[in-house]
């Protein structure tokens, strides 16, 4: 009986200390689940505030570094965000992050909207000047949209843009004087776009850019090594695959009636697409009256022309639906030129990008950002041949 009750004594004992290891056991483990884990805010500039999508840090709205349009290189120092913003007083600051460091941006005296822009500069008004970290108040918008935010926190200098897209360039109906304007769709804080339908886009160049302009001025007199000055690109070049700020003009190759849809989603960036719906008939060139511009040439009073005027304007010689243009012309030799329609940059014009280069004198022209280059000066018969049925240009080069 004795040696029984000891048993069970042992058992019981046993049964009590694997309660207590089970018990602490899942003490701890509800300990850990609760625990919290720390945000984690990785270093850089951020647009955050209660009139965006986030009132708080959030990697959608991180600032991104952007070439300055006057280096054509990428500046450290300068960052932009495209990002849709309400209007209303309680606005929004520019953050940096650096570790546990946080800096806050805000306008400082003088910042304000810009009365009197440069010709390349957006034409619906824009809020520039310098910032400061000391009291900071808010940056704030007029009107709920779809902006450009830019700063330089070497200057201490931000730039705040309304931005309304559209299409530009020689494949365009406005040439490269006039924008055809896309249609925005309603505000979104992180999903907007534009569209534009039934567009007849040519064979040709052509760009994005937003609000009428090419760039918006940051600073003029800081030396960037031998260049002066500090911008920001106001379009969109390269491919519509891969969209470049300031990039290179878009080439299509394919005339015809196309649907537009350029669209943002914050966070990730732009898309483009070009969807052809239909074909145009064979263009009439036999009014275009097509010239020679560029700097590449002599004036009619023997100085270097620098974009100024144009040579040769003359009407085509008609075979079925080919057109063709004849120019004798004297080249300067690492000078540009195009082919341009009448006296202004509205109607048409041709690029390098856009012909077959033909002759015995071809190689002595090369592709300089859309342009002709010339490598060789001398005197040149040069032909400019459009066969409308397929829309195919060609240049014919003969060193006389």
């Amino acid at each position: 009986m004795k040696n029984s009750f000891q048993k069970l004594s042992i058992i019981m004992a046993m049964i009590a200390l694997v309660m207590i290891v089970i018990g602490t056991s899942s003490c701890k483990k509800s300990s850990s689940t609760t625990t919290t884990p720390p945000v984690v805010v990785l270093d850089g500039f951020y647009v955050k505030g209660s009139v965006t999508a986030f009132a708080d840090f959030n990697e959608k709205a991180m600032m991104k570094v952007t070439p300055n349009e006057v280096t054509q290189t990428s500046r450290a120092h300068l960052m932009e965000l495209y990002i849709p913003l309400k209007a209303g007083a309680a606005g929004f600051n520019i953050v940096k992050v650096a570790g546990s460091v946080k800096t806050t941006y805000g306008p400082a005296t003088g910042f304000g909207v810009v009365t009197t822009p440069t010709t390349d500069e957006p034409k619906v008004p824009f809020q520039r000047g310098a910032t400061t970290t000391t009291n900071p108040g808010v940056f704030t918008v007029p009107a709920d949209g779809f902006y450009h935010v830019v700063i330089d926190d070497s200057l201490n200098k931000v730039a705040i843009m309304r931005v309304h897209w559209g299409l530009i360039g020689a494949a365009t109906p406005g040439g490269w004087s006039n924008d055809t304007m896309l249609t925005e769709s309603a505000f979104n804080a992180t999903n907007m776009s534009w569209t534009l339908s039934n567009f007849k886009l040519m064979k040709g160049d052509w760009k994005l850019r937003y609000s009428h302009g090419w760039k918006v001025e940051i600073d003029t007199s800081v030396m960037i090594g031998a260049k002066k000055g500090v911008k920001v690109n106001t379009n969109f070049g390269g491919t519509i695959a891969a969209l470049v700020p300031g990039g290179a003009n878009i080439v299509n190759a394919a005339p015809g009636i196309y649907t537009i849809t350029f669209a943002y989603t914050l966070g990730t960036g732009y898309t483009l697409t070009a969807t052809k719906t239909g074909d145009i008939p064979p263009i009439d060139y036999s009014l275009y009256q097509m010239d020679i511009i560029g700097d590449a040439y002599l004036k009619q009073d023997g100085t270097p022309a620098n974009w100024d005027e144009s040579f040769g304007k003359s009407l085509p010689a008609i075979s079925g639906t080919n057109y063709t243009w004849t120019y004798t012309i004297n080249f300067i030799a690492g000078k540009d030129f195009k082919f341009r329609q009448g006296d202004d940059w509205s109607g048409k014009s041709v690029g390098f990008p856009d012909v077959t280069m033909a002759g015995g004198a071809a190689a002595n022209f090369a592709n300089d950002g859309g342009n002709f280059k010339v490598s060789t000066a001398g005197n040149y018969t040069m032909v400019l041949k459009i066969a409308a049925a397929t829309e195919t240009y060609t240049v014919t080069a003969t060193k006389n």
